[in-house]
């Protein structure tokens, strides 16, 4: 009598996710949470601490200053004086990175998500991302790590704002290159982050988000009409910075195919908040469009890097 080989059921993925971020990672964790839970076959769960606009550096100064420590740096007292203290709302899983029983210090969390402000450049002021972006990348993870060593982490790759390069121009922000244009010629900017947090941690390599690169493939799209009812990725944006929920949900996909290392095709869209409120609701036609989008950036980028 002859025996059938049953291959194993697919492996069940539990994510437990620290978001370090503000306002351009709003929404994402819970559309992550309502992403895993619709396939029955994954979870995802999270804590997020966010702080308005803010930087990294202010992000680790805030669990400086909880030690008792004194800022001595001008920019860094600045920091605290202009942006928003960590928000705390624990109905909707944001909290403080260094909480002793919900952030880090648990040792609960598999993947770390870190979010910088922008706008940054390679130098001057406060943007500078070579030093003051990667020094706390790297201090948060080695935080991190302390609590567990085969933590994840993970660069949020954002964007600039819309009228870069425009005389309309943006607040805060420099002369620069229109917006499509800019996404790309970030994008060395960001990795260089990455890389240099990967020759220094070669164990557990860092890997970019790159959201930044989706909204350029998108708007690609939209101007090509492949999107049908949108003229132009302006239109999805709520502001010169901050996007509808329609572009969060593309966001979103992006994190879930990069976090999940699967494809985001075929997930819905419709979600819910974690309270079971309505959040996005897109027609099956525009999800589609968004998830293929969002799984050809992510296929795309990860070609790109093997060359």
């Amino acid at each position: 009598m002859s025996s059938i080989a049953h291959s194993d059921p697919p492996k069940k993925k539990v994510i437990k996710a620290a978001y370090l971020g503000h306002s351009l990672s709003d929404g994402i964790p819970e559309m992550l949470w309502g992403m895993a839970k619709s396939t029955r076959a994954d979870t995802f769960s999270f804590t997020h601490q966010r702080s308005s606009g803010a930087p990294l550096r202010h992000q680790w100064n805030q669990f400086v200053v909880s030690e008792g420590r004194d800022l001595s740096e001008h920019t860094d007292l600045e920091m605290m004086r202009i942006f928003n203290n960590a928000d705390i709302d624990k109905s909707a899983h944001l909290g403080p990175f260094f909480d002793q029983r919900d952030g880090l210090p648990s040792g609960r969390y598999t993947h770390l998500v870190m979010t910088e402000s922008v706008p940054r450049y390679y130098s001057e002021g406060w943007g500078n991302v070579v030093q003051h972006t990667y020094p706390y990348v790297d201090s948060i993870y080695q935080y991190a790590r302390k609590y567990n060593p085969e933590i994840k982490p993970y660069l949020y790759e954002v964007w600039h704002c819309i009228n870069s390069g425009t005389p309309t121009g943006c607040a805060h922000d420099k002369d620069a290159a229109p917006f499509r244009k800019r996404l790309k010629n970030d994008l060395p900017m960001w990795e260089s982050v990455v890389n240099q947090f990967n020759s220094k941690n070669p164990r557990q390599r860092m890997q970019l988000i790159p959201v930044g690169q989706g909204l350029g493939l998108l708007s690609d799209a939209i101007d090509r009409g492949d999107v049908p009812g949108i003229g132009s990725i302006k239109e999805m944006f709520t502001d010169d910075i901050h996007v509808n929920d329609t572009l969060r949900y593309f966001a979103a996909c992006i994190h879930y195919a990069v976090l999940f290392e699967k494809s985001p095709v075929g997930l819905p869209g419709e979600l819910q908040h974690l309270d079971g409120r309505p959040f996005v609701k897109l027609s099956s036609k525009m999800a589609a469009i968004l998830q293929r989008l969002a799984w050809q950036t992510v296929v795309g980028y990860r070609e790109t890097k093997r060359k």
